[in-house]
């Protein structure tokens, strides 16, 4: 009777599902959106969106960090219990979110224009950027909320609705960029335009989440208690508002660099490369998310075991994936480039070279993007900064830049790679210095704090009676060893007795071995029983007797005997947590 990973397990099989779908139709719709385009509007056209990406970037900034570090809070305080709390994060994410892009949209008639003259090399390209960018502008709030909602929803129990959100966005784009494109000849104008109504589209998953009664986050009312959690989500947010700056700043820089040294075919080249980026992240993008949709809660809820688990399974399936694109990629560029329009030629050539050469960095790509959505999610915003920093700046663009001058092309590309490696050696090194001095929690990579003073028991059982009862009897041992009052300890064995029968009677109908965490934690001022599992939802703490039933025992006892009862439906998963105050000792 040990703990096991037969719960966490479930639950990484349950979300990857939504998390995959999801990342597909996002990356998926970016990446054939640049097909269309290409193919469409000619290889420059798909130069000007390359070209536009550091001022959308710029523009998705406060919606990422919002969604990403709010999200990230709200599943900590989820994890602790503290749904109202949680519920401010999400509310304030909303209001400060729409609040910023209703400021970008409001400069629609002046920025774009800037922008698409100083992103560009030429008047050419600027003058393709420049609708691209403005309706961009114009359509960001729309984008924005819909980046809300669905980080939000994916930590709240509904990550179908987060993956479907995207899905129906990414399916309404592409549709509506052939229309746009081929039908009403609407050029870049078009193409940006059928983005910000796909995300429109999409917003109409937000009304079943409203609708549902299995989520945790309410809306609370806007006020100075709502605002000043806008820093909490700021606060956690850090690491994705630095990333989104940075490859704001990268791209700047190394698109500059190749237009002007190497001209406006290798810059067409070059987005093929990093619409490669994109075609990685659709890879494991949706398993990386794993991290950011469970490992929140579970971090709130000190269960480290799950933590090692999930991230150990999580890199598992990512490398898997990974390993089978590079093959493609060495295999058969040529494909790759065709369906962004480059066929023929010694562009062709060029291409089929630079996207052997770029593939070889993806392994160092995926720990790197491991390690900032674990640092954000368990709460270590410097750590994610710094890997952030190193990953999206400080190593890849001098590395870029002295490729372009010696080796053109295929230099950037072999220097990309190298970032990504000499990345992970850097982060590293700051992690292992600052645990040194104290900065950090000692241990490993994971970081997770030792829990030297708390005595605690904590294992997994079948559902089965037989499994309840042992398990009460391992109680009442392990409560006699740490001199627990027999009378507390009757009344534990009686908590876990009333809660784990619920569970084995009504919890479960398909008739399959299933399992679930009990642990048992000693503190300074009570004691703490938790029991989670993933059957039918059921709510202890609003459990009311029939009209007329008379309970000589049961869960209304519990209630009235405890110093405190808390239920929560997390990762879809019942969470009923029982405290005790310490009385007396033998």
């Amino acid at each position: 009777m040990e703990r096991n990973a037969f719960l966490i397990n479930k639950k990484i099989h349950q979300y990857i599902l939504p998390g995959v779908l999801m990342t597909v139709a996002m990356q998926l719709g970016n990446v054939v959106d640049g097909m269309i385009v290409g193919n469409l509007l000619g290889p420059e056209a798909m130069a000007a969106i390359e070209i536009s990406m550091p001022a959308l970037l710029l523009l998705q900034m406060p919606a990422m960090m919002l969604a990403m570090g709010g999200s990230a809070g709200a599943a900590v305080l989820l994890g602790k219990r503290s749904t109202e709390e949680a519920g401010g994060v999400f509310s304030a994410s909303i209001l400060a979110g729409l609040f910023i892009s209703l400021l970008f949209a409001l400069l629609t008639p002046v920025l774009p224009g800037l922008l698409a003259g100083a992103l560009s090399g030429n008047e050419a390209l600027a003058a393709l950027a420049r609708p691209y960018i403005a309706v961009n502008f114009a359509g960001i709030p729309i984008l924005t909320t819909a980046i809300i909602f669905c980080y939000f929803m994916n930590a709240d129990n509904h990550p179908q609705l987060g993956s479907a959100l995207f899905i129906i966005a990414n399916a309404v784009n592409l549709t509506l960029d052939v229309v746009f494109l081929q039908v009403f000849h609407m050029g870049m104008a078009g193409s940006a335009l059928s983005t910000v109504i796909g995300y429109l589209a999409g917003m109409a998953t937000a009304v079943f989440y409203f609708r549902s009664k299995n989520r945790m986050l309410r809306l609370a009312k806007p006020g100075k208690a709502t605002l000043s959690l806008v820093g909490t989500a700021l606060k956690a947010g850090i690491p994705s508002a630095a990333f989104t700056l940075m490859s704001a700043l990268k791209s700047v820089i190394i698109n500059s660099a190749i237009v002007r040294l190497l001209g406006n075919d290798s810059m067409a080249v070059y987005s093929v490369c990093a619409n490669a980026v994109l075609i990685a992240e659709l890879c494991v993008g949706g398993i990386i998310g794993l991290i950011q949709n469970i490992a929140g809660i579970l971090y709130g809820e000190r269960d480290y075991y799950g933590i090692r688990t999930l991230c150990r399974r999580t890199l598992a399936y990512s490398y898997l994936a990974i390993a089978v694109l590079i093959a493609l990629f060495l295999a058969a560029p040529q494909a790759i480039a065709g369906l962004f329009g480059i066929a023929r030629g010694e562009m062709l050539s060029l291409t089929r070279t630079a996207l052997r050469i770029f593939c070889l960095g993806f392994p160092f790509y995926v720990y790197n993007k491991f390690l900032m959505a674990y640092y954000q999610t368990i709460l270590q915003p410097m750590l994610s900064t710094v890997v952030t920093v190193l990953q999206g700046f400080a190593v890849i663009v001098p590395l870029s830049l002295l490729g372009i001058v010696k080796w053109g092309l295929p230099g950037v590309c072999a220097m990309a790679a190298v970032s990504e490696a000499v990345t992970i050696l850097l982060a590293t090194a700051f992690r292992i210095a600052g645990q040194k001095r104290g900065r950090f929690e000692d241990g490993d990579v994971y970081m997770l704090p030792s829990i030297r003073d708390e005595k605690f028991l904590d294992v997994s059982i079948r559902n089965d009676m037989k499994e309840v009862i042992a398990f009460r009897e391992r109680l009442f041992l392990f409560c006699e060893e740490n001199g627990i009052a027999e009378r507390d300890a009757r009344l534990l064995g009686l908590a876990t007795e009333e809660i784990a029968a619920n569970v084995v009677q009504y919890g479960y109908r398909d008739g399959k071995k299933n399992y679930m965490d009990i642990s048992f934690t000693i503190q300074d001022d009570k004691y703490i029983l938790r029991i989670r599992d993933d059957g039918a939802p059921f709510n202890p703490v609003e459990y009311q007797t029939e009209e007329g039933e008379v309970t000589v025992g049961g869960i209304g006892v519990i209630r009235k005997i405890m110093s405190d009862f808390q239920y929560m439906r997390v990762l879809n998963m019942n969470n009923t947590v029982i405290e005790l105050g310490i009385g007396r000792r033998k």
